[in-house]
């Protein structure tokens, strides 16, 4: 193996490459060495370079190693604005992925790319359709910067492609007032074929405002569309605007007649009358479920479940097995292609979410999110529930998996599906022969098929606008479900499509009704929103924690849904950058923890864009208010977190998407140990008596011995990316892979 000296090397200029070509092999061997430690210096060197290290770049895109244009592009990314001739360059390229990859970099090295608008106008007009909804997913990043690109963008409304018109219309929201030349045509577009166009539209006219009144006549046809989102986008426009008509308010009093308009006409009637009400309040439900039964709702309550990481788990399960020889793997069933859910093991029953790539009942074959159940002995299927695409409008552009996890209560199971649904199920299913509950439009009712007792759909009846995916995992307390609603941005990441939509809801876990809502973020969600609520008992009291994706976390009092405290994890000064390498405004996906009398929480991002430098804050709760300035009492600098940290005897353990083991001391935030695994870590994460188990993207379950002085067991090679959390039952661990559900345990 080739050894490299670790000092900085000179970067070559085009005549050094041109005058020996092995510069450029001798540099390629660096960006991909084996060796970590010089990939990443190799790496650090090219962007320490910044317009130095073009030529050298440019020869790596011309390689045939599609390795080695991967990293030259992430390379190129993080140098950032000295790249972006490059760039504009690559946009000229002839082989049809360099281009692709060129205009996505673009959009992430916003707002530095005022300057290059020119190339991004000629973009829109490429034949490669995917360079062309990306330009314009590139103008709208720049915001209201992009004013001189607008009679361009105007023309491209009328594009034949449905995804480059909507990008041009949320191009145009963004750009906001400064787009008011174009409102005529987004008048016209407003009766587009396609609902996504439409309700972009209705966006874009938003966000104009006032001059874009003389759309006002359309925009109240559009609040009778056939799409809920078209008509929540044109109440929120015709809010905006202002105009005040007995037209416009006899038709909005008219769309506030249906549930998931409520909120949205509420605040565009408060707008008209200059009475707009707090966007960060929390919301009360519906007429018909206003009542908050605070008494019967929690009784029985006893905050029990705050204390799940801090006490760890039981079992003694094996810190050792081989998936080739079968060493201690009881048994394995196949799940889907892409498994992002946890198993959670309930009388004698392995409850796990995924996908439908198996097609258990061969008359569904279609692309959806699934929960299935097997037995817990030996792994035997016994029944799912199908989530079938809903077409609300927008294609498929929900992640078809479920991500979340189940909540059991005897006979009963909640959980949410890939489509945005609450549901309750009956854990027979129809074993049974009975059709339990209010539900009874079951899709199938074989001896394998879910029995739904009740459901709520988040988006149909609420308003809400899950970003990419849909996740939560259920948070009960006594006869409350709590869930995430994944509200977030639209399509094209330029707004948030229903701000006034909560993000946070508490369900009557026995008829399914809304007991409250809470806004949260409203229209400050950075991307998405996927963090699961947490609860702590807090000196006796009761709260739900909630980190919301403008990157605070949230304390509601679970009865009156009250905000009691909000404390603000990212820097005043941080921005929000998606992408690697970087420090950056984030969101806050990890599930918060509650422990020792202090709350910890991880800032993270969508593991799509990489790792970077962010922040774990440990916070008192006692707080009320604002408490940012006040209730921080500890922040470690780690890398980006998705997966929950655990608790465990006065230390804290998480994973980053480094592949960085972080052991921390709880009370101070002192690190105690570090380790590395060499792929980023998602949420597989579990403490068991004296055993870490830790699994990685690479499909690598390392186990570490708790405690200060850290050892690592074991290092076992599973052979699929790991994304959840294992289950322990006894001395028995259930871990989900990517495609396959095991039982591993010592074997009798």
């Amino acid at each position: 193996m080739q050894v490299y000296n670790q000092k900085s090397m000179l970067l070559p200029t085009e005549s050094d490459l041109l005058a020996n070509p092995r510069l450029v092999r001798s540099w390629a061997e660096r960006v991909l060495a084996d060796d970590e430690k010089i990939r990443a210096k190799a790496a650090a060197d090219l962007v320490r370079g910044g317009a130095e290290s073009m030529p050298l770049l440019r020869h790596f895109l011309l390689s045939k190693n599609e390795g080695l244009r991967q990293e030259a592009f992430e390379i190129i990314r993080n140098i950032g604005v000295s790249a972006l001739p490059l760039l504009t360059e690559l946009l000229k390229w002839n082989e049809i992925s360099i281009p692709r990859q060129a205009i996505s970099v673009l959009i992430d090295l916003a707002p530095d790319t005022e300057t290059v608008q020119p190339a991004l106008i000629r973009a829109l007009s490429d034949k490669d359709l995917l360079v062309a909804r990306d330009a314009a997913r590139a103008l709208g990043a720049l915001g209201e910067r992009a004013g001189f690109s607008v009679p361009q963008l105007v023309k491209t409304l009328s594009h034949e492609d449905p995804l480059v018109r909507l990008y041009v219309a949320e191009a145009l929201a963004s750009i906001g007032p400064k787009a008011a030349e174009a409102t005529p045509n987004l008048a016209k577009a407003l009766h587009d074929p396609n609902p996504s166009v439409r309700w972009a539209v209705c966006e874009a006219l938003a966000a104009i405002g006032p001059p874009a009144a003389q759309a006002v006549p359309d925009l109240l046809e559009s609040l009778k569309d056939e799409f809920l989102y078209v008509r929540i986008c044109a109440a929120g426009a015709l809010g905006s605007i202002g105009l005040r008509t007995q037209a416009v308010l006899m038709a909005l009093n008219a769309a506030a007649n249906d549930p998931a308009m409520r909120s949205e006409v509420e605040w565009a009637l408060h707008q008209i009358t200059n009475a707009m009400p707090d966007a960060n309040s929390a919301s009360p439900a519906l007429p018909e479920e206003s009542e908050i039964r605070e008494v019967a709702v929690l009784s029985g309550q006893d905050g029990g479940a705050a204390q799940e990481e801090e006490e760890g788990v039981k079992g003694h399960p094996p810190d050792d097995w081989d998936m080739l020889t079968r060493r201690n793997i009881v048994w394995s069933v196949a799940l889907g292609d892409e498994t992002y859910g946890r198993p959670v093991i309930s009388g004698g029953v392995v409850y796990i979410g995924t996908d439908n790539a198996r097609k258990l009942n061969q008359a569904f074959r279609d692309e959806c999110g699934v929960l299935l159940a097997f037995r817990a002995r030996d792994g035997a299927f016994l029944w799912q529930d199908v989530a079938p695409r809903v077409n609300r409008g927008w294609g498929d552009y929900l992640l078809p998996s479920t991500t979340g996890a189940p909540y059991v209560d005897g006979n009963r199971l909640y959980y949410v599906t890939a489509e945005c649904q609450l549901r309750c199920l009956d854990t027979n299913g129809f074993c049974d022969g009975k059709n339990d509950g209010p539900f009874q439009d079951e899709r199938f009712r074989d001896e394998h098929a879910a029995d739904i007792i009740w459901e709520l759909d988040m988006c149909g009846r609420l308003g809400v606008f899950p970003h990419e995916a849909s996740n939560s995992n259920v948070l009960a307390i006594g006869d409350l479900l709590i869930v995430s609603t994944s509200n977030g941005r639209n399509e094209g990441h330029t707004r948030v499509l229903s701000p006034h939509a909560p993000s946070l809801i508490a369900v009557d876990k026995r008829s399914g009704d809304v007991v409250w809502r809470a806004v949260g973020p409203g229209e400050n969600v950075l991307h998405g929103q996927w963090c699961s609520p947490a609860v702590a008992n807090v000196n006796g009291r009761t709260q739900v924690l909630f980190g919301g994706g403008d990157g605070w976390l949230r304390a509601y009092d679970p009865g009156s849904a009250r905000e009691l405290w909000r404390f603000d994890a990212n820097p005043p000064e941080a921005q929000w950058l998606p992408r690697s390498g970087v420090f950056s405004r984030s969101p806050i996906i990890a599930t918060p923890v509650y422990g020792d009398g202090r709350v910890f929480i991880a800032m993270g991002q969508d593991p799509s864009h990489g790792n970077g430098p962010s922040l774990l804050h440990a916070v008192s709760p006692n707080g009320l208010g604002d408490v940012t300035g006040s209730r921080g009492l500890w922040t470690c600098r780690v890398g980006r977190v998705v997966g929950t940290p655990v608790l465990k005897n006065g230390l804290l353990y998480m994973g980053d998407l480094g592949g960085v083991v972080h052991c921390l001391d709880a009370a101070t935030g002192a690190v105690v140990w570090t380790h590395g695994t060499d792929a980023p870590i998602w949420d597989c994460l579990l403490a068991v008596n004296d055993r870490l188990y830790v699994g990685n993207t690479d499909g690598v379950m390392t186990v570490l011995r708790t405690g200060r002085r850290k050892k690592e067991l074991a290092r076992i090679e599973i052979g699929a990316a790991l994304y959840s959390r294992p289950a322990i039952v006894g001395d028995a661990l259930y871990l989900a892979t990517a495609d396959q559900l095991y039982m591993v345990g010592a074997k009798p």
